[in-house]
């Protein structure tokens, strides 16, 4: 993408964040444990929250920057016979982009809260030697995949102890750029369902289920949500597994550090960029399990990272908070699949493409407005 169009995404982004400024942040990944007080009126029926004392701040709009460092890209063979192409192994100098989102509440009272939410975020590629690229894999990700998303969350209380918690999001994820769309029929659909309990005001404990992309293709997992906060208020619990999890110490009102983990990753539609074929060879034997040969007009990139990561934060202003976080991006998954379909956890089916991804150093930094 050159720069205009480069500078044209990024002002378009922020334009959508103002259009759905009543929007949150993705997904299974969103900090459930901070939402405010429904009151505390004594004549009338009583609600619990989903908000943990001492909890993280909750970011209504966030601007960031990720940047991971150099490491090698190992892409697998494709194909079987004369048009199979052989494996190669290139050095990524780096993958770095923007990280967008917002969040508002849109109906809030006692008895229901409902978010809508949005996001965007980019990974772009530089290889040290971009004029040796002649494997697929490493060709498609020169340059940059990206995706955005809209959500929207539904928390019910239903009694002082009890609460209902829904989650949903639709995410369009590719090489596309602002001229060269992709259908709207690779459009990817995450959902969440929790029932919890409020045991007090530093604890709550839910579990249910997701129909999730964190691990880079479609998945159904259980899903437990556990935050706590100690009776001191000194350190504490936030995790949503297997999505993330990170025990909390705050210093004081103005200051706190994280460490633990997050699991991210979706499934990029990809397609070449302008008049660049990815050139994934025709076969007509089946080289997968479940199809006889593939569709090159359904390629997709299975990306997923477990980053183990340490996470402060600090409030330059009773409105604005900076977080910086470092870590380690271990590649999870990141192969090459055609279609759309659940592959399950024990059935034997092969990939289009099976690739290795070193593991990654990394750097993010955010400014955030948030509720006081």
């Amino acid at each position: 993408m050159n720069k205009l169009n480069y500078w044209c995404a990024v002002t378009l982004s922020f334009f959508a964040l103002n259009i759905y400024a009543q929007v949150e942040e993705e997904d299974d990944d969103e900090d459930f444990s901070m939402y405010d007080d429904y009151g505390t009126d004594e004549t009338v029926k009583r609600y619990n929250t989903v908000k943990v004392q001492g909890g993280s701040p909750q970011k209504l709009v966030s601007v960031g920057y990720d940047y991971a460092l150099s490491h090698d890209i190992e892409a697998g063979a494709v194909g079987i016979g004369e048009n199979s192409i052989p494996s190669a192994t290139q050095r990524a100098q780096n993958y770095h982009g923007l990280r967008l989102s917002a969040n508002l509440p849109v109906l809030s009272n006692r008895k229901i809260l409902i978010n809508v939410g949005a996001n965007y975020a980019e990974a772009r590629y530089n290889f040290e030697n971009p004029d040796e690229l002649t494997n697929p894999l490493h060709r498609a990700l020169y340059g940059d995949i990206r995706t955005a998303g809209l959500n929207t969350t539904i928390f019910k209380p239903l009694n002082e102890k009890h609460y209902l918690l829904g989650y949903y999001m639709a995410e369009y994820n590719g090489d596309y750029t602002l001229n060269d769309m992709q259908p709207l029929s690779f459009v990817k659909h995450t959902w969440l369902g929790v029932f919890g309990w409020k045991f007090h005001e530093r604890f709550q404990f839910g579990f249910g289920a997701t129909q999730s992309y964190r691990a880079g293709e479609v998945n159904y997992f259980p899903i437990i949500m556990y935050n706590y906060t100690s009776e001191n208020g000194k350190w504490g619990i936030e995790s949503l597994l297997p999505a993330r999890g990170h025990y909390r110490y705050r210093f004081n009102s103005r200051n706190l550090i994280l460490a633990g983990f997050d699991l991210e990753g979706t499934s990029y539609h990809l397609r070449g960029k302008g008049d660049d074929c990815l050139c994934f060879p025709e076969n007509d034997n089946p080289i997968m399990s479940h199809v006889d040969g593939y569709d090159r007009d359904k390629i997709e990139l299975r990306r997923s990272e477990i980053r183990l990561n340490v996470k402060y934060e600090k409030a330059l202003s009773d409105f604005i908070w900076i977080s910086a976080q470092v870590g380690y991006a271990i590649n999870y998954r990141s192969d090459v699949d055609s279609g759309e379909f659940f592959r399950g956890f024990f059935r034997d089916i092969n990939y289009v493409q099976e690739n290795n991804v070193a593991g990654v150093p990394y750097v993010q930094f955010s400014i955030n407005l948030v509720s006081p």
